[in-house]
């Protein structure tokens, strides 16, 4: 970044004036002032046009580095103002931190944009530079999209351009401040793509490819840099020690902007990801599954990391590392077929449940009911959907067994069963279903009882068992974690959040008679996140790390940048 960079025939009485008044500028931009006196940051500077003439009456503003364009509101007054007939601004009441300078002078057009400036209390900082002609640039689409409606957004900047797509494949946006900026390309407000380190020319148009959505040969712009960060497998302090050996267990990893030291997670959403786990003395494991979901419609996006963890130990590590120059391939196995997973939902996806193939043994998740855009909120990990009585997600030819399918969601009682889920309920005063499989199984809530785990089970007395929670510890608006796990009717593990149930099951005759149908997820008023369906038993140990890890608060292994 430069400073006092191209201030030629400014006036010279008030040019030495207003250097005698900041002590000077330079390209370290940090000057001696009187902040002192107000216990103010100060940001102040000239701004002229090309041949020197002041920019005259130009609007200027600084705009703090984590704000979002798309989501934010308009920015305080006291971030902006106006410079006086000699080019000059002066503003003496933002708060510390990381800023860019954005100036638009009407009257001619121009504009700058300069980022990455720090202002802290008790100092003074000089940005002084040349307004220029802004640019155009062209972004032609490999592949054609649907969509109309087109939003480019400068990270970090108030910087919002809305244009539309022409002849299908090509977008145009104008009045860009020159230099290089990362942009980021929204169609239709949510699906969007990264492109960095576009060149806007003054005056001129400057033309970007975006990669295609489906073709995996081209590669999307990216960072010639790479990352490491590190999360240690230590329990969290008051958490005693396992009681059994826990191997292959699938682990979330939230990477955000506090704890990456990114400025964008944009960035670093393609390319190659890889993990491996750290032992005490050092040696490395092979690499593990590893897959990455990301959230950009959320208010404040992140990438989630899943990382299927061969062996855990507590004093062991992992390292995640992304290689920005490395094809975009990472490994889809994190919640195998082959280790009993049926059926993994991560609910990151208003039009179906956000999964990958290896995770849900090729059933299709569908909606049925009105669930929009408007429905994805922030959820125990990533994003989840909120659904009322008339919103549900079913699967699709799940009814029967299909041999045809390398796993099935049947259950007739002579086999493993277990799920996990999270589910937060808008109200507790009616009986509601969270998901079911009509005559197999089903979870509800029972005002009177609680969560309900219901299992029918045909053999020589066909029996329907049932399991209640009761109610303690369930609040309305609030996070519950559920899972359950059994092995026989005698060895259960059923938990609510850290809290082990200890109880019978109620036994009801049935006549054993099936009427099959589609798995469905649905039929309550509330929040749902991360359902786990499975063939397997999951004993104490395992429950509990898996609530550990996924709890929106206090979560465990946290994430840091190496």
């Amino acid at each position: 970044m430069q400073f006092c960079k191209n201030i030629k025939a400014v006036t010279v009485a008030s040019l030495a004036t207003f250097m005698a008044f900041f002590a000077g500028c330079s390209s370290d931009s940090h000057v001696a002032g009187n902040s002192a006196e107000t216990g103010s940051p100060e940001l102040a500077g000239i701004l002229v046009l090309d041949g020197g003439k002041p920019a005259a009456h130009a609007r200027v503003q600084c705009v703090p580095e984590s704000y979002d364009a798309m989501t934010d509101a308009e920015l305080p007054a006291a971030y902006s103002t106006e410079t006086d007939e000699d080019g000059r601004y002066h503003l003496d009441s933002v708060p510390d931190g990381t800023y860019a300078l954005e100036a638009y002078h009407v009257q001619s057009g121009k504009r700058l944009l300069v980022r990455g400036v720090k202002v802290s209390e008790d100092d003074s900082v000089a940005v002084s530079d040349t307004l220029r002609a802004p640019g155009v640039v062209k972004l032609e689409l490999v592949d054609s999209y649907n969509e109309t409606k087109v939003i480019a957004v400068v990270p970090g900047t108030s910087i919002r351009r809305e244009t539309t797509l022409r002849n299908y494949h090509e977008v145009v946006v104008d009045s860009l401040p020159a230099g290089k900026l990362d942009l980021l390309i929204y169609f239709d407000d949510y699906y969007w793509k990264s492109v960095l380190d576009v060149e806007v020319v003054p005056g001129d148009t400057y033309t970007v490819v975006i990669p295609s959505a489906i073709d995996p040969d081209i590669v999307i712009p990216h960072d010639s840099v790479s990352f490491t960060w590190v999360a240690p497998l230590s329990l969290p302090v008051g958490v005693d020690s396992l009681n059994s050996v826990v191997t292959d267990i699938p682990v979330a990893l939230r990477l955000t902007k506090d704890n990456s030291a990114l400025d964008s997670l944009g960035h670093v959403e393609y390319g190659r990801w890889e993990a491996v786990r750290i032992s005490k003395d050092g040696s490395r494991s092979k690499k593990l599954p590893i897959s990455v979901l990301s959230y950009p419609y959320l208010k404040d996006p992140n990438i989630e990391l899943w990382v299927r963890v061969d062996s855990l130990n507590v004093e062991d590590s992992l390292e995640v590392t992304y290689d920005g120059l490395g094809t975009p391939v990472y490994a889809m196995d994190v919640f195998p077929t082959n280790r009993s997973y049926k059926l993994v939902w991560h609910f990151g996806n208003p039009i179906s449940p956000m999964t990958d193939d290896s995770e849900y043994g090729y059933f299709d998740g569908l909606i049925l009911g009105s669930v929009d855009l408007d429905a994805m909120v922030s959820g125990v990990v990533g994003g989840c959907v909120k659904l009322d009585t008339a919103g549900s997600f079913y699967v699709r030819s799940s009814a029967e067994p299909d041999t045809s399918r390398k796993v099935n969601l049947n259950y007739d009682g002579s086999e493993y069963f277990c799920f996990s889920v999270w589910v937060k309920l808008d109200n507790l005063d009616k009986k509601q279903i969270i998901f079911q499989k009509e005559k197999e199984y089903d979870l509800r809530y029972d005002p009177e009882k609680g969560f309900v785990v219901n299992l029918w089970v045909p053999d020589s007395v066909n029996y329907l068992y049932s399991w209640a929670s009761g109610t303690s510890g369930i609040k309305a608006g609030e996070w519950i974690y559920i899972a359950f796990s059994r092995h026989t009717t005698s060895q259960v593990v059923f938990y609510l959040n850290e809290n082990k149930i200890e109880s019978e099951p109620e036994q009801i005759a049935w006549g054993g008679v099936r009427d099959l149908r589609d798995f469905i997820v649905g039929g309550f008023t509330g929040t749902i996140d991360e359902l786990m369906l499975g063939s397997c038993y999951r004993d104490d140990s395992w429950t509990r790390l898996t609530y550990l890890n996924q709890r929106p608060e206090n979560y465990w292994p946290v994430v840091t940048a190496k």
